[in-house]
């Protein structure tokens, strides 16, 4: 894509359960879109705020909130990885849904080529309809990440430096060779610092009435729950890859306690969504791992984590089971309740 012209994200606090401050440490992101809203996750700042923190206008700051919210939402994206897609956004079209370069044939916030003319090809054709728009942009980002631009996604989703990342989508998405002048390699990469640094503390993933999501935590099953059978302590075959006393640790020999598998190399607690091979959903179920995308419900900003789903209320009310949260000694099992609206945030991944 030929350019001119130039994306955002996240935050999050962490509520004191009893006497220790909740933070979950150690296990991140990827999946298909449909309408244009954040279902899974969402920036704790508002575009007045974002705008005086970035120097931008307001306009702009939105469209910086909506992509990010976008791609971490319906794409799993973490918040390094969104800060590099932000910054090619930046540089492309200013985060504008209406840009145009005429000449170039090229339109929208990544300068997709096919609008004016196919000299550099025609990804507009991928579009649902010919209008420039961030919902139908976005929809656009979703239609190459999940085909043929899935290499980006591979990279860039997962990554745990928003500098290469800026680095990856402009090569992989942009198809801009990085030696190339149009790159600005250097500016991009400070750009993606930039917008990291901006939104690392703002990661956040909020229910209807606004308040953070962290549910109620417990050091015992809470009372008008109730588990199959308590967690083994054992080692079971194939967990030699996961730590002892991680939360990957954990669910796998949970898991496996109870007859369901997963893979031995299922990466750190946030990338477990990610993995193929796995039917991951919104919908909570029973006996699923529970993959909470990087800075999710106080997760670590880098990792994520990931816990076990326990139990499933008729209302869709959930009780997790989780180890290595800090305040709890090691090997320690611990317990958390979401409501329903709560649950639906969530990135369920369904065992063999």
């Amino acid at each position: 894509m030929k350019k001119k012209k130039h994306l955002f994200l996240i935050g999050m606090f962490i509520p004191i359960f009893f006497i220790f401050l909740l933070v979950i440490v150690a296990g991140g992101t990827s999946s298909s879109a449909d309408s244009f809203s954040s279902s899974a996750g969402s920036l704790n700042i508002t575009s007045k705020d974002l705008a005086s923190k970035a120097n931008i206008s307001e306009e702009k700051a939105q469209n910086v909130i909506d992509i990010a919210n976008y791609l971490m939402s319906k794409e799993r994206f973490s918040i390094q990885g969104a800060s590099g897609a932000l910054a090619v956004a930046e540089r492309e079209s200013s985060f504008d849904p209406e840009a145009e370069n005429l000449g170039g044939g090229v339109a929208g916030i990544f300068q997709w080529s096919g609008w004016s003319n196919n000299v550099n090809g025609n990804r507009w054709s991928k579009a649902e309809s010919r209008t420039l728009s961030m919902d139908v942009e976005l929809k656009l980002v979703s239609t190459e990440l999940n085909g043929a631009y899935k290499k980006t996604k591979d990279l860039v989703s997962v990554s745990t430096d928003p500098k290469q990342a800026s680095l990856d989508w402009s090569q992989y998405y942009e198809g801009v060779a990085l030696s190339d002048g149009q790159t600005k390699a250097d500016k991009l990469q400070e750009d993606a610092q930039k917008w990291y640094d901006l939104l690392k503390d703002y990661v956040g993933f909020s229910s209807e009435n606004g308040q953070s999501v962290n549910g109620v935590m417990s050091t015992d099953v809470p009372s008008g729950w109730s588990i199959d059978t308590p967690f083994s302590g054992q080692a079971y075959n194939g967990s030699g890859s996961y730590p002892q006393g991680q939360c990957t640790w954990y669910v796998y020999n949970r898991a496996y306690q109870l007859g369901i598998k997963f893979d031995s190399f299922m990466g750190n607690g946030g990338d477990w969504a990610s993995k193929a091979g796995y039917s991951v959903s919104h919908e909570p179920k029973l006996h699923t791992a529970l993959s909470f995308v990087q800075g999710q419900a106080g997760s670590d900003p880098t990792y994520g984590h990931v816990a076990f789903v326990e139990q499933v209320k008729d209302d869709g009310s959930i009780l997790i089971s989780e180890m290595n949260v800090t305040g709890l000694p090691p090997l320690t099992v611990s317990y958390r309740t979401f409501s329903a609206d709560e649950a639906k945030q969530f990135w369920y991944v369904e065992g063999k």
